[in-house]
């Protein structure tokens, strides 16, 4: 006659219980680096826009543009756009604006880049770098 071992039993429910202990941490480890891997993307794409921005803020400064010049254009706008929508590559771009604003002393202004992070013409980051500008009295 055969007797069962209880034993065995429990070692039984020993094994699964580990076994789905380990499962667990697994499973919790893709779950982390996943999150890990998004959170990395995020900030690459955030990083490229706000490069981007960059980039428009030294090509305002590459262009040498002149505080009176810039008043005669605007025309008694607050604001102008000075750089129009320009792509860097594939996925960034920037735009430049000039701010003139009642509460800035004369010949000062702000000048506004825009970068933007694009994925199948779906804008995905924005930075805007924003500097003060101060023009010397003609």
């Amino acid at each position: 006659m055969f007797v069962p071992n209880k034993r065995r039993g429990v070692t039984l429910l020993i094994v699964l219980s580990v076994l789905s202990l380990i499962s667990l941490s697994a499973l919790t480890l893709f779950y982390s680096a996943n999150l890990e891997m998004m959170i990395a993307g995020n900030a690459r794409r955030s990083g490229m826009a706000r490069r981007a921005a960059e980039s428009g803020l030294n090509h305002f400064v590459a262009l040498n543009r002149r505080y009176d010049a810039l008043r005669e254009e605007a025309s008694g706008r607050e604001s102008i756009q000075v750089i129009p929508p320009t792509p860097l590559g594939a996925k960034t771009s920037y735009e430049v604006k000039v701010l003139f604003c009642c509460l800035l002393s004369e010949r000062k202004y702000i000048v506004e880049s825009t970068g933007f992070y694009k994925k199948d013409d779906r804008v995905i980051s924005v930075h805007t770098t924003k500097s003060l500008f101060m023009s010397p009295a003609p």
